[in-house]
């Protein structure tokens, strides 16, 4: 039997970039927050975990970033750019019976500016680094990526 009626009622759509203030959220209604994480490894796990099925499989710990300005609006320039690191910890490992785990632990790492700027030339020459070491090297990537490496735009705002 379908009514096309909603099980738990009416929902509202609301979208929020940037930090949350908890404050100032209705406690009458309920928030769920959804973002992208990758799989979170320390030096010594990355050491550890050597195939790629090691490293998608039987793991606790994720991270994901939130970029920010000092200044506290959505764009600045260079020297204003940080970024927010969230590691989580869930209390059980991935892949596990259940599609939802609680978080156990939550670590916040706050990157400066100069930081943010290491951080992304790394992340380049990783990208850089498995193009070029693969053994077929598809070049239409590796141009793709050498020029978003070389010529790097940003945004700045005046």
């Amino acid at each position: 039997m379908h009514t096309k009626k909603r099980l738990l009622g009416t929902f509202f759509r609301v979208a929020f970039y940037g930090q949350v203030n908890v404050k100032e959220l209705d406690p009458k209604y309920a928030y769920i927050q959804v973002t992208y994480v990758k799989p979170y490894f320390n030096d010594k796990e990355l050491t550890e975990r050597k195939t790629e099925f090691e490293r998608s499989h039987n793991i606790n710990r994720f991270v994901f970033e939130a970029p920010y300005t000092l200044s506290g609006k959505k764009q600045g320039c260079i020297e204003e750019q940080c970024k927010g690191r969230t590691i989580l910890t869930t209390s059980n490992s991935f892949s596990y019976v259940k599609k939802r785990i609680a978080i156990h632990c939550e670590q916040q790492i706050h990157l400066k500016p100069i930081d943010v700027a290491i951080d992304e030339v790394k992340d380049k020459t990783a990208e850089l680094q498995k193009l070029c070491s693969s053994v077929d090297v598809d070049m239409i990537q590796l141009q793709l990526k050498l020029q978003g490496c070389v010529s790097v735009q940003v945004n700045e705002v005046h």
